[in-house]
């Protein structure tokens, strides 16, 4: 049964392997930096998730917006992957 399921897949997984080698680094720096953007756009697209101003007096309103956090994140994971690039 093994053997059946890896003569379906190998096919497959060689196409994949080829098409993985064509892309050059500087292409999947841009792909992802781009993906990660969209990312970002996509999540300033949401509706704001602030908490009422009377559940938390005296606080900053904006550090409880998980947008602020996601964006920040997305930012760190593009600064990680140039500088290791």
């Amino acid at each position: 049964m093994k053997e059946i399921i890896i003569s379906l897949l190998k096919p497959f997984a060689d196409f994949c392997f080829r098409c993985v080698n064509l892309v050059s680094t500087d292409v999947a720096l841009f792909l992802y930096i781009s993906v990660l953007v969209a990312i970002a756009v996509w999540v300033l697209t949401l509706r704001q998730e602030k908490p009422q101003r009377n559940q938390r007096p005296g606080k900053f309103l904006f550090v409880h917006d998980l947008r602020v956090w996601a964006i920040l994140i997305l930012f760190v994971q593009a600064v990680i992957y140039i500088i290791f690039s």
